[in-house]
């Protein structure tokens, strides 16, 4: 009585086998006294002693009393876990123009001698500039005033001159100031100027001092320049009108205070 995934074996042989349901049918020869029982899960019995000489024409029954297989149960386990997420946000990065300032000396040339001046810029990529300049002549007093070609204002008659003349000019200018690259900036203002030109009378006229009308101009005053930075030398260059009858070019040279450069950092999350 055994399935039929039983094998076996005798030292005598087995004579014939025949599966049926629930039992296997062995013919053994007379004489046998041992059978070896196999089993692909069980394994091997070896010479299992039958504890008698079987006999011809008889039938013997073998009840074979399997191993009960043990029934594991396997449990799916479950464990939570509280996953922490940390969100990193990366900020953009920001291109920061560092605060620094120019102070320079400049010098004016116009058609009656130069002028000195100083100017003064703060800034980042964008500021503010001031230039003040002066010839450091003050205008005289004048008894009248004359054309270019001499003559007295409302009369014909033109006299003479001992040939001296006094020119008094100022200009002062403020705006923005831009910066281009890390070595050039820009800047335009407005501002006054003055520029008072005399002529003085021959002793043989009297003396004194005519306000020459043509060759003076007062008024709305405006400038345009550049910067060029060279290390922490600074060099300028403008050009200056006074309403736009008299014009003088400029030049300067001064240093940078504070660095004029680029700083790279990260926008603030919120």
């Amino acid at each position: 009585m055994a399935p039929s995934d039983f094998a076996f074996s005798s030292p005598l042989g087995i004579v014939k086998r025949r599966d049926e349901v629930g039992e296997i049918w062995l013919y053994l020869p007379k004489g046998t006294k041992s059978i070896t029982l196999k089993h692909p899960q069980w394994g091997v019995l070896r010479n299992y002693s039958l504890g008698t000489k079987l006999e011809s024409r008889m039938t013997y029954e073998m009840r074979l009393h399997l191993p009960q297989t043990a029934v594991v149960e396997k449990h799916d386990t479950i464990v939570y876990t509280q996953t922490v997420v940390d969100t990193v946000t990366v900020a953009p990065l920001r291109r920061i123009a560092q605060l620094h300032a120019y102070t320079l000396l400049t010098a004016s040339m116009h058609t009656d001698g130069p002028s000195l001046g100083v100017m003064a810029a703060l800034m980042r990529r964008h500021g503010a500039y001031v230039h003040v300049s002066s010839n450091l002549h003050s205008s005289p007093s004048t008894i009248g005033s004359c054309n270019s070609d001499g003559y007295r204002d409302g009369t014909d008659s033109k006299p003479y001159y001992t040939g001296r003349t006094e020119t008094s000019e100022y200009a002062f200018t403020l705006g923005a100031i831009h910066r281009l690259n890390g070595w050039l900036n820009i800047f335009e203002g407005v501002g006054y100027a003055s520029q008072t030109t005399s002529w003085q009378l021959a002793d043989s006229e009297g003396g004194g001092w005519l306000r020459n009308d043509d060759l003076t101009h007062k008024g709305v005053a405006a400038e345009l320049g550049v910067v060029v930075n060279v290390g922490r030398l600074s060099f300028s260059a403008s050009a200056l009108t006074i309403a736009g009858k008299q014009w003088q070019g400029g030049i300067g040279v001064g240093i940078c205070l504070g660095k004029n450069g680029v700083t790279i950092k990260r926008k603030q999350s919120h």
